[in-house]
């Protein structure tokens, strides 16, 4: 078991010192205290940091019809344009 003090954890979590004291309780990292000062098991760190992931779900494919050019809007307009200049 590996034990780390708050600016170890923090260096393995990517956050500054200041940040993981602050907010420690808030995001419910695994933590306890020896002689009064915050400390961390780098195995609980993993472990949290593991849980914690949100994988986000490939989104579907969304299959579209392609537009053909004559029924776009601006199509239409330029057609308009073209015709009246001419």
């Amino acid at each position: 078991m590996v034990i780390l003090n708050i600016q170890q954890a923090a260096k393995f979590l990517g956050k500054t010192p200041a940040a993981l004291r602050n907010g420690y309780k808030r995001w419910g990292v695994p933590h306890f205290r020896l002689g009064g000062q915050i400390k961390f098991t780098q195995e609980a760190l993993q472990e949290w940091v593991e849980k914690s992931m949100v994988l986000e779900p490939k989104a579907p494919e969304i299959k579209t019809k392609p537009v053909a050019a004559s029924d776009s809007r601006r199509s239409k307009r330029a057609a308009a344009k073209a015709s009246s200049r001419a």
